[in-house]
């Protein structure tokens, strides 16, 4: 589901592929254990609204996701707050750390724009890949855009 459409669609959504992503702001609040230091190989963002039906259809898919590929790191952006956050970790039992971000954040700060949304970091900390993702097999299709940044 999109919010605060622009024109060029999804594809201009997030910050453009090789940008290197400013530091976060400080009001995110977190929920759950951050991966540890020289564990991942990348990072994602998965950005998601608890006012998105698509962001919901997407929530149970998302600790499949990250069991399918463990060497990323993985950080869930939500519109929800702290009690949505952790009535999500114990529902679905996330070890992944949960950040509250209002979508005007979202943009302000990741150029999200269309949800829900993942952009994929590498560990130098450049966007190796990013798009729209409304299942499990679009975001396979995003690390195997990742897998290609990385091996150019």
């Amino acid at each position: 589901m999109s919010f605060n459409r622009k024109p060029g669609g999804s594809a201009d959504s997030g910050p453009p592929i090789g940008s290197v992503l400013s530091d976060l702001p400080p009001h995110i609040s977190n929920i759950g254990t951050p991966a540890e230091p020289g564990e991942s190989t990348g990072t994602v963002l998965l950005f998601v609204s608890t006012y998105c039906s698509h962001c919901i259809d997407l929530l149970p898919h998302i600790e499949a996701m990250t069991r399918r590929h463990p060497t990323f790191s993985f950080r869930l952006f939500s519109t929800g707050d702290e009690d949505d956050h952790l009535s999500m970790v114990d529902y679905f039992g996330w070890t992944f750390p949960v950040c509250s971000l209002d979508q005007s954040d979202m943009e302000a700060y990741f150029a999200v724009t269309y949800l829900p949304f993942a952009i994929l970091v590498d560990d130098s900390g450049k966007v190796a890949a990013k798009g729209v993702i409304y299942n499990a097999d679009e975001y396979e299709q995003l690390v195997k855009d990742y897998a290609r940044h990385a091996l150019a």
